[in-house]
C-alpha cells in the first residue's frame, strides 16, 4: 500500500517548505489565467482556492487545526471525483470502454479515479486515515485519553 498520504499529511519539515512556495503561488496567480468568468468557473475556482488554503492550513497550523484542514482538503477531492464521476457517465456523449487512453476523458477514467482516489478521500475525510485500521499512534492516543478521564473523575 502506497504511503503517499502519510507523507504529504504527516508533518515533514521537506514537504511543508518544498510544496507551500508552489501552492501560495498557484492559490495568487490561478484567477488572474481565467479568460471568462461563469458560473462554473467560479465554482471550479472557488474549490481550487478553498483546497490551497486548506492544504497550507494543514501544513502550518497546529496539529488540531491541520486535521481538520486535510479532511476538507481530501473531502475536496472526493466531491470533485464523484462530479467527474457523474458528468461522464451522464453527461457526455462517450461510452464506457474498457480499453481506451489512459489520459482522455472517459467513463472508465472517472470510475477508475473514482475508486482509487476519490473512494479513499472519502475514508481519511469520514475517519482521518486512509488505512482500514488504525493506526498505532492512534491507539496510543486514545489509550492515554482514557487514562486521563481516569485521573479527572
Amino acid at each position: 500500500m502506497s504511503n503517499f498520504g502519510e507523507t504529504l499529511f504527516g508533518n515533514s519539515r521537506f514537504v511543508k517548505m518544498a510544496l507551500s512556495p508552489f501552492v501560495l503561488l498557484f492559490a495568487i496567480l490561478m484567477p488572474f489565467l481565467v479568460e471568462k468568468w461563469s458560473l462554473i468557473a467560479i465554482v471550479i475556482m472557488a474549490g481550487m482556492e478553498l483546497a490551497c488554503v486548506s492544504l497550507l492550513m494543514g501544513f502550518w497550523l497546529s496539529a488540531k487545526v491541520s486535521r481538520w484542514a486535510f479532511r476538507v482538503l481530501t473531502g475536496l477531492v472526493f466531491l470533485a471525483y464523484s462530479v467527474y464521476l457523474i458528468y461522464e457517465f451522464f453527461f457526455s456523449k462517450s461510452s464506457f470502454r474498457l480499453i481506451g487512453s489512459r489520459g482522455e476523458d472517459s467513463p472508465r477514467n472517472a470510475l477508475l479515479g473514482f475508486i482509487f482516489i476519490g473512494l479513499p478521500c472519502l475514508w481519511y475525510t469520514l475517519f482521518g486515515r486512509f488505512t482500514l485500521r488504525p493506526s498505532l499512534q492512534e491507539l496510543d492516543i486514545s489509550k492515554s485519553d482514557d487514562k486521563a478521564g481516569d485521573d479527572i473523575e
